[in-house]
């Protein structure tokens, strides 16, 4: 059995393109037929702790895995990270464990290259102008994915990025891009002005409890992308298209019947339902996280890395107590 720890999972991911993380997003989505994902259960606890239980399979691969993730404050000073998760990979047909993974790079990765992956699929033709509120990890993956998918494609349209000050996350950020040609970056210091007159709207602020703008901010042909799902349930009465990594995991959201059309971003790729119709419509993506996705990164990490192999002496026999 292969153990991929956190700092082994990084070291390998350093050493890929960002654009791979795009690809592989992609190809779980146009297949995910092809897995087993009931929707996530999640375990709720005191100040807004909670572990997220994520199982998936994918027969044909002959690969199953099982999530357990969470986000739990520092209680006692511990030097960890406030979102921890780990990944258990077996063999579909003999329920063999094949690696224990760290889940909190995997998620990160995930997660941000999945935002990345929506906004090419529904921004605007022509937009040029992002707004981004909570410039952490997530973030910073969702942007190192857009410009290097954006390089694949041969895309030179220069960008315009207003970043909303927090603690000097804005400085950070835009020191990390410094280098990149034809993006210019704008510090705001209101979710407002992020907002206004941008093209696309990303979001991956994970604890909030209004909603960051009015809907006069939202301009027509406005795409939204809140990653953590928080902060725009004022977008959900009036945006004219909801999309979605999985319908059953947003039905409970309030206002979900009320959705003006709701689609699985799959039938999108699939040519079932269209995507964009017009530079107009306001879009609104809830990617809630499926597991397919840990599955597919995972599984792929598992082929790349040698890691640390330790034997697990599982029951090779009939047993009697």
């Amino acid at each position: 059995m292969k153990v991929l720890d956190f700092e082994t999972i990084r070291k390998a991911a350093k050493s890929m393109s960002p654009s791979i993380w795009y690809d592989w997003v992609d190809e779980a989505l146009r297949h995910k037929a092809e897995f087993v994902c009931p929707p996530k259960p999640r375990m709720s606890q005191a100040d807004g702790d909670y572990f997220n239980v994520m199982p998936a399979m994918c027969e044909k691969d002959n690969v199953a895995m099982v999530k357990m993730i969470g986000r739990h404050s520092i209680k006692r000073g511990e030097k960890r990270s406030s979102m921890m998760g780990d990944i258990l990979l077996y063999e579909a047909d003999t329920g063999i464990l094949k690696a224990l993974l760290d889940a909190e790079y995997i998620t990160t990765l995930r997660t941000g290259a999945v935002a990345a992956h929506s906004a090419f699929q529904f921004i605007c033709s022509g937009g040029r102008t992002l707004g981004l509120i909570g410039l952490g990890n997530i973030m910073t993956v969702f942007f190192m994915t857009l410009l290097s998918k954006r390089r694949d494609k041969d895309i030179h349209t220069p960008l315009m990025v207003k970043l909303y000050r927090h603690h000097g996350q804005e400085v950070r950020f835009a020191e990390r891009f410094r280098n990149e040609e034809k993006v210019s970056f704008v510090f705001c210091d209101n979710y407002e002005d992020v907002i206004c007159d941008s093209d696309l709207v990303v979001s991956a602020v994970t604890r909030t409890t209004e909603n960051f703008a009015s809907d006069e901010c939202f301009k027509p042909g406005v795409t939204v992308i809140p990653i953590c799902t928080l902060g725009f349930q004022n977008c959900d009465l009036f945006f004219d298209q909801v999309f979605t990594d999985e319908i059953e995991q947003i039905r409970g959201f309030k206002y979900f019947n009320q959705f003006k059309s709701v689609h699985n971003v799959t039938d999108v790729l699939s040519e079932r339902v269209p995507g964009r119709i017009n530079n107009k419509q306001r879009i609104l993506v809830y990617n809630y996280g499926i597991g397919i996705h840990d599955l597919f990164f995972a599984e792929r990490f598992y082929r790349a890395i040698k890691g640390i192999d330790i034997e697990y002496n599982f029951c090779k026999e009939k047993y009697f107590i």
